[in-house]
């Protein structure tokens, strides 16, 4: 696969404490999986290569918890009723907080906070990815069965080119995990591949 270079954006879902923090409200939840497919290791591996090549390196944050937070809509999607009753993802605390090793550096983008599941629904990454003339998106991060197939699903109506890494995303089980990689993302993605084979494919298997 030729990914073109000026045209080719990482793009990491919800890389925040309460997924990835020891600490995390989230995380007995996520870290077999995690462990499982050694998601740290190759989300940081992603990201230093990306930037070591200087492509741009996008952010899309899950809404953070605020007081209020779903008020005025009616109908809540499970994922919203859970961050509604534990305050997950809680705004300007731990939770809500990216993960300091996979945190946002000054030369990244960060795209407004997505409501429930599609980094583009009601966000501005779209037009984020457009003003950079990104035509190529990796999508890594959680989880693997919502966030990263909505917005990968996203991703394709609005006419980009997506890859979908099997070890760089992870969900609240392994019969989530493995649904979504091996019956859904052959559906959906351009490219299906893993950490290393996507390395290799940029030019950079030495970094």
């Amino acid at each position: 696969m030729n990914y073109p270079q000026n045209e080719t954006a990482l793009l990491l879902v919800d890389p925040l404490n309460d997924f990835m923090s020891r600490l995390g409200k989230g995380r007995p939840l996520v870290r077999k999986v995690s462990m499982q497919v050694n998601l740290l290791h190759n989300l940081e591996k992603l990201s230093d290569t990306f930037r070591g090549k200087g492509w741009p390196v996008f952010y899309a944050p899950h809404h953070r918890y605020r007081r209020g937070s779903f008020g005025d809509q009616k109908y809540l999607h499970p994922t919203q009723m859970l961050q509604k009753l534990t305050h997950f993802f809680k705004a300007d605390a731990f939770g809500g907080n990216f993960f300091p090793r996979l945190k946002p550096q000054p030369e990244d983008i960060v795209a407004s906070e997505h409501a429930c599941s599609s980094g583009f629904m009601g966000t501005d990454l779209h037009e984020k990815l457009q003003s950079k003339g990104i035509s190529h998106i990796v999508i890594a991060g959680f989880l693997s069965n919502t966030c990263i197939e909505s917005t990968a699903r996203s991703a394709i109506d609005l006419g980009y080119h997506v890859t979908l890494l099997e070890d760089a995303v992870a969900a609240w089980t392994l019969k989530d995990h493995w649904a979504a990689v091996k019956l859904n993302y052959p559906h959906i993605a351009h490219e299906l591949t893993n950490t290393e084979g996507l390395i290799k494919s940029i030019g950079a298997s030495n970094v």
